[in-house]
């Protein structure tokens, strides 16, 4: 069965009338390729290209964020809001370097063009470069249901491999991430275009200096490297951004996301390589940090 409903309130109705039955699809482009494979479940596929309020994207002020839940109390200076529906292409030159470049580098034009924001999320997967880069922007997610509307920050959204907190009858409405913090971006894959990260890092540092790091493809889901973040934050606070190209804070630093990453061997790589490019990635990613004296606007 398909469903196109016209707004966000009759696609959460047709959810909570099939549940587990039923299927969100927006671009298509994860939910073509398993149910080719026969490995979607469910029966029922719920359109949302036709839903009106979910494909924008805002940026906000700081004397706007306090007047919506989704971005009150945010580290930040300015905010974007996104739909759930915002596709990639949509964000290839949006202003803040970690989701442009990690957006730039989801697969090819018509994957960009189809590819949505919200749908990486929901998917979980290891390897989403979207969902790393705004693991590291400390973004929040609003989700809805019929009765329901709650915001989950994003590193408590991921519960597993392709696993979420989503409830049965719930869907992600809108997205919201600062944009005013110094971000940096670096990703490894077996070609230089339309590939799937063999590693991927993203670094941002928020307007009061605390340091945000997150992996991709070296975990279950989207990684927050919390020990290595918060190592960086207490050098910064101390010595400032410039201390982030020293030897022996990159080599800390290294040593710490070893630690935290947990990859696995498959046909892309094994898990030692991954471990040890998480360290490299990282490396070069705080290089070209420190080297910026100015937060990203």
């Amino acid at each position: 069965m398909f469903i196109q409903p016209k707004t966000i309130e009759e696609a959460l109705v047709a959810k909570r009338q099939y549940g587990t039955d039923a299927q969100f699809v927006a671009g298509g482009t994860d939910v073509v390729v398993l149910l080719n494979h026969g490995r979607m479940p469910a029966r029922v596929f719920i359109d949302l290209s036709h839903v009106a309020g979910l494909d924008f994207i805002e940026r906000r002020d700081a004397a706007q964020l306090a007047t919506d839940e989704l971005t009150a109390g945010l580290d930040a200076q300015a905010a974007y809001v996104c739909g759930a529906a915002t596709t990639f292409a949509q964000l290839v030159d949006i202003p803040v370097r970690t989701l442009a470049e990690a957006a730039r580098s989801v697969g090819g034009p018509q994957i960009r063009n189809r590819g949505t924001l919200a749908g990486n999320l929901a998917t979980a997967s290891p390897a989403g470069d979207g969902s790393t880069a705004l693991l590291a922007l400390d973004a929040r997610v609003e989700l809805r249901s019929v009765d329901a509307r709650r915001i989950v920050r994003l590193r408590e959204f991921f519960l597993d491999y392709r696993k979420t907190c989503l409830r049965p009858d719930e869907m992600i409405t809108r997205i919201a991430f600062p944009a005013s913090w110094k971000t940096g971006w670096r990703k490894l894959g077996k070609r230089g275009a339309m590939n799937i990260s063999t590693v991927c890092c993203a670094v941002a540092i928020s307007d009061s200096r605390v340091v945000h790091v997150a992996f991709g493809s070296v975990g279950p889901y989207p990684l927050r490297a919390e020990k290595t973040g918060n190592y960086l934050t207490e050098v910064c606070s101390r010595e400032g951004l410039e201390v982030l190209s020293t030897p022996a804070v990159l080599s800390k630093a290294a040593d710490l996301a070893w630690s935290e990453v947990r990859p696995i061997d498959d046909f892309r790589a094994s898990a030692e390589y991954r471990r040890a490019m998480s360290g490299v990635l990282l490396t070069k990613v705080l290089r070209t940090l420190a080297a910026e004296p100015a937060l990203s606007a």
